[in-house]
């Protein structure tokens, strides 16, 4: 006979897990295929302020395209439209203090150039670029997630990163 199997509390057992963050952005382009990027006002602990597609951390039990469609109206007065697409979605390993972050970016259809753009105080700039104009701009940290996340939109396919790097072999031409 065998003994049975010990059970847990699922308040118990949820209590174990490990703590993750989830955080939500959406590239947001124009219709002249221009990159709407905004700057930190402060920077995050650890790293400089730099350039970023609008986005951030979710609330408690907030699915990430809500988190997603949050955080752009936050912080640009855009209100993606449509059904927003997964382009990345990134598990980011625990470092400099932060717990292990599951970022998703979303695609969104192009807003009319000229679209106007109200800044929240988490920003002090905003701009549009091409995708090639970005890459001075770019914190070397950030090139690789930027290069997926801009194949996934031209190609209209998702990517799998770790810590911002594309996890799958390309076999194409210049990938």
């Amino acid at each position: 006979m065998t003994s049975p199997t010990p059970t847990i509390a699922p308040a118990d057992f949820a209590a174990a897990l490990p703590p993750h963050a989830v955080s939500a952005s959406v590239l947001v382009t124009d219709h002249s295929g221009r990159i709407l990027m905004l700057h930190q006002a402060h920077a995050y602990p650890g790293h400089p302020a730099w350039w970023q597609i609008p986005g951030g951390l979710g609330d408690l039990g907030e699915e990430p395209a809500s988190t997603a469609r949050r955080e752009v109206a936050e912080e640009t007065g855009i209100n993606p439209a449509g059904t927003l697409r997964p382009l990345v979605i990134d598990y980011r390993s625990a470092a400099d203090g932060w717990p292990p972050v599951i970022d998703f970016a979303f695609d969104t259809e192009p807003v009319r150039d000229g679209q106007h753009v109200q800044l929240s105080s988490e920003h002090d700039a905003h701009a549009w670029r091409t995708y090639d104009q970005w890459l001075p701009h770019l914190q070397p940290e950030q090139r690789a997630w930027f290069a997926s996340l801009w194949h996934a939109h031209i190609t209209n396919t998702t990517n799998l990163l770790t810590d911002g790097r594309d996890t799958t072999l390309r076999t194409t031409a210049g990938s």
